[in-house]
């Protein structure tokens, strides 16, 4: 399959699929810095992430993705995985420091916290949502004919579903530990968000979209259970350009 010939060749690109209640998790995290930096840019929803053209994009085959302009040349750059968007466009457009950190000491801490999420809840969060969201187990009828037959299969079943259940409440389990240590951090004093004690960095942009209220709801927890992280999730959800964000993002592919 070609690459299609209306995605645009100059400028920032933005690459997502038709937004779901389960696909946005990803996608929004660099829509909120772009909205945030004022980025100009477009997006492109994928049909189909499988497709050639698009494995020469993130040969990952996943969502989000980013193609950009270099300056001073006319090649372009294929950025993907959500983290390495967001390193990117601040690298690229932040030129200030405001979300990547205007210090040495700043810029650290910004990494540590960044790479926590993509190593842990951000690593969790997404395969429990595959698990229990996106492939939920379905325990089909027992239609066979003869009696040892049903039986056989439904042992089968069972031992599948148990495993099954094993799985997701480990996933589960590792959600809770991680929101321990978030809460932790920001419950110390002066500590407003989680990577800089004053302002939010492209390391609340990362946690957030898997440590709000909604998310915490899919994962079958409630988020009251951590005051400090639902605080900081409503002071960031407040924020005009994570609510532009999600709006938009959400209407992706449905337009």
């Amino acid at each position: 399959m070609e690459r299609p010939n209306n995605i645009p060749l100059e400028g920032l690109v933005l690459y997502v699929v038709k937004a779901t209640a389960t696909s946005t998790h990803n996608t929004v995290k660099p829509l909120i810095l772009i909205e945030e930096l004022e980025i100009p840019h477009q997006y492109y929803v994928v049909e189909k992430v499988s497709a050639p053209w698009f494995e020469k994009v993130n040969p990952h085959k996943m969502v989000p993705a980013i193609e950009d302009s270099v300056q001073g040349s006319d090649s372009r750059i294929q950025v993907w995985e959500s983290t390495s968007t967001l390193t990117y466009l601040v690298d690229a457009y932040d030129t200030e420091g405001l979300f990547r950190g205007r210090t040495v000491a700043e810029r650290t801490e910004v990494g540590n916290w960044l790479t926590l999420h993509t190593a842990a809840l951000g690593a969790t969060g997404k395969y429990w949502l595959y698990f229990e969201k996106l492939h939920p187990e379905r325990i089909p009828k027992v239609t066979e004919k003869y009696v040892l037959a049903a039986l056989i299969a439904a042992i089968c079943i069972t031992i599948k579903t148990l495993m099954f259940l094993r799985v997701v409440s480990r996933l589960r389990s590792n959600i809770q530990v991680q929101y321990d240590i978030l809460e932790k951090r920001l419950s110390q004093p002066k500590q407003q968000y989680l990577a800089l004690p004053d302002r939010p960095s492209i390391a609340d942009i990362a946690t957030l979209p898997f440590a709000d209220e909604p998310c915490a709801a899919l994962f079958g927890l409630d988020l009251a259970n951590w005051p400090h992280i639902l605080d900081w999730s409503k002071r960031m959800n407040s924020r005009p350009a994570v609510v532009k964000a999600r709006e938009r993002v959400a209407k992706m592919g449905h337009e």
